[in-house]
């Protein structure tokens, strides 16, 4: 690699810098002499260090380079060694015994298991009550949240992570800061259990669905509900789900 005159002459102060402040002053002498290094330049603080800064950049490039390989190579044999369109059936992708983990901790059925968007944790929420966060990749058990007096029957990240919602047969809704992990809101106004509860993706809303027929928005920042909407069918419950980027559609489905 050839190198440009303007480089040649930054290069050539950054190892004169580095020789004169390592105290190899014969070195630098006969370098600068060597090198023609104006004496003007050879002084610049600008080059103080420079040459040890390139090193240490050339270094983490480097391991940045072999992750990104060792990354490609495992990604390539995954891809090589799973099924083609022909072959692929529910045999070659549904998981088999035995498990990673098994995680225990609840006292009753679990009822929803999410994962964090961000950290490597999951939550889950169970009949007991009880909210409980995991680390999926030890198995580890974290903590557990605790506030709902029954069944929590939903639980959602709003896209940051930083807050989690979560729904219960005890008629609330409740907001859990996840970082101090406490419990900021409780949200009153259905009239039966809570059945499911998500973040709009944009703006500041939630949104739940009870099995008194109505499903609720409600303001994350005040805990207000602003909209009702009331299920005339026949069903007794409404599990809900957002359909589209921008939050037009919501999709309830009732049970019978």
């Amino acid at each position: 690699m050839v190198l440009s005159a303007k480089h040649k002459d930054e290069l050539n102060c950054a190892i004169a810098d580095y020789l004169k402040s390592s105290g190899y002053i014969e070195a630098y002498n006969h370098f600068v002499q060597e090198a023609d290094v104006p004496s003007d330049k050879a002084n610049d603080k600008k080059f103080n260090g420079l040459l040890e800064k390139k090193w240490t950049s050339v270094l983490r490039l480097q391991k940045k380079v072999m992750d990104l390989e060792s990354k490609v190579t495992e990604t390539v044999k995954e891809y090589e060694g799973g099924p083609t369109k022909r072959e692929r059936s529910s045999d070659n992708w549904i998981p088999r015994p035995p498990e990673r983990y098994c995680l225990t901790g609840h006292r009753m059925p679990i009822s929803r298991v999410i994962f964090h968007p961000v950290y490597n944790v999951m939550v889950s929420a169970s009949e007991d009550g009880s909210i409980k966060v995991w680390d999926y990749e030890s198995g580890d058990f974290e903590r557990t949240l605790k506030g709902h007096t029954d069944a929590v029957n939903d639980i959602a990240f709003e896209s940051s992570g930083k807050t989690l919602a979560s729904c219960s047969s005890d008629l609330t809704i409740r907001l859990w800061d996840f970082v101090g992990f406490e419990c900021i809101k409780t949200m009153h106004g259905h009239d039966h259990t809570v059945s499911s509860v998500r973040f709009v993706p944009t703006g500041d809303f939630l949104v739940s669905a009870s099995r008194d027929k109505s499903i609720k928005v409600w303001e994350v920042s005040t805990g207000y509900c602003t909209k009702t909407l009331l299920d005339t069918g026949s069903g007794s419950g409404s599990l809900l789900c957002l359909l589209t980027v921008n939050s037009s559609l919501l999709a309830p489905t009732t049970t019978l």
